[in-house]
This record gives structure tokens, sequence and C-alpha cells, in this order.
């Protein structure tokens, strides 16, 4: 599992500039590599609106967190490309969905 932030230009979010110095990261990004070589990737908004409910409506390629961020990945062939249709199912008795 691979993470990071997208920096941007949005202003209206940065609460933290004038008391802390720090911006606030417009966008959150994910890679998740299996070890038989399938990939899945998001890119979701920093906003009250993105929901793990909504997870499926920021997936993404790796290629294009690649392009947004300047980053290269260690993804290779299909897998940087490729985007699926919906993200994984939780498997049966994983506390973690």
């Amino acid at each position: 599992m691979i993470g990071g932030v997208i920096w941007g230009s949005n202003l209206a979010d940065d609460y933290f500039i004038k008391s802390h110095g720090v911006k606030t990261p417009d966008a959150f990004w994910k890679v998740v590599i299996r070890g038989d070589g399938r990939t899945i990737a998001w890119i979701v908004p920093n906003s009250k609106e993105a929901t793990a409910k909504r997870l499926d409506d920021y997936l993404v390629t790796v290629e294009e967190i690649e392009q947004l961020t300047g980053e290269m990945l260690p993804v290779t062939g299909d897998a940087r490309t490729t985007k699926p249709v919906g993200s994984w199912v939780v498997p049966i008795g994983c506390d973690k969905g």
C-alpha cells in the first residue's frame, strides 16, 4: 500500500495556515498492490462529500496518480493503466469495512 497527498490551490480549505503555517491537502491518493499483481488506486478529495459509500467515484489508474504527483510508483504493465470498475469487496469477517 502506497499513499500520499495532493496539494492544490484551494485556499478555502486552508484553515491552519494562519495558526500553524500548514496548508490543507486538496486530496489524498492511495494505491494497493496485491501479491498476485492486481492493483487498485483512488484519488479522494478532502471534502465531506468523500465518504466510503462513494469510494468507487474516486477510482483512477496508477498512471493518473503518477501524472498528477510526478511520482513513479512500482507498478508495471497493464496494472498501471487499468482502472477496475469497482472497489474490491471486503472479505467476510474483516472488521475494516
